[in-house]
């Protein structure tokens, strides 16, 4: 008999970091398979991919065995002149249509990705989530960059709202405007204080700023 996950029964800081997580480097494809009698079948694959497999044994892969009480499947991807890429995913139908109830975009993101409505209190975590997988260095700061224009909102939102010095650069590129937003370096100490991320490189990459 297959085992039946459990999901959460409402939005919690683990929750909202997981969400971010999922906005940030995840994904839910519209995706059908093809049966042997010859129709096609929808799939509901939760996806997560990372360059670091640590970051994905010691963060994501223990946190989606907690939330949902069901063990992900994670594999390695070779790609020519490129690091490895891993894969950390799981098909289920009860989370799939779970997290898309929850505001969790279905298929390519990357242009119409929308924040979910989750209480205030959880945004940090949720912006956690979504820095400790697209943050980075973006010129002199820490930020990340989206064709997401709620993305982009949401980040400048949060920014404000803990007092970060911040910039945010618009540019059109083939008539769509994507967005660089980052917070200055010498506010990367109010980043450690007020987001909660468990990303080490992250941490430690703005921990060496800050010094």
């Amino acid at each position: 008999m297959k085992y039946k996950p459990k999901l959460p029964n409402k939005f919690n800081d683990e929750f909202a970091y997981f969400c971010g997580l999922i906005l940030g480097d995840g994904s839910l494809p519209l995706a059908k398979s093809k049966r042997p009698n010859g129709k096609y079948q929808k799939r509901h694959i939760i996806h997560f991919y990372c360059n670091s497999l640590n970051f994905i044994e010691k963060v994501y892969y223990p946190l989606f065995k907690k939330l949902f009480e069901v063990s992900p499947r994670i594999i390695s991807i070779k790609r020519p002149k490129k690091n490895i890429m891993y894969n950390c995913s799981i098909e289920s139908k009860e989370i799939y249509n779970f997290l898309n109830e929850k505001g969790l975009t279905l298929g390519k993101k990357a242009k119409i990705g929308k924040i979910p409505k989750i209480p205030k209190k959880y945004y940090p975590s949720l912006l956690a989530g979504l820095l400790d997988t697209n943050g980075g260095k973006k010129g002199n700061g820490f930020g990340l960059s989206t064709a997401s224009n709620d993305f982009a909102n949401f980040c400048v939102k949060i920014f404000k709202k803990f007092n970060m010095s911040h910039h945010s650069c618009p540019w059109n590129y083939k008539d769509y405007i994507y967005h660089q937003i980052y917070v200055h370096k010498k506010d990367f100490h109010k980043i450690l204080k007020h987001i909660p991320l468990k990303n080490i490189e992250k941490i430690k990459y703005l921990n060496a700023s800050v010094a």
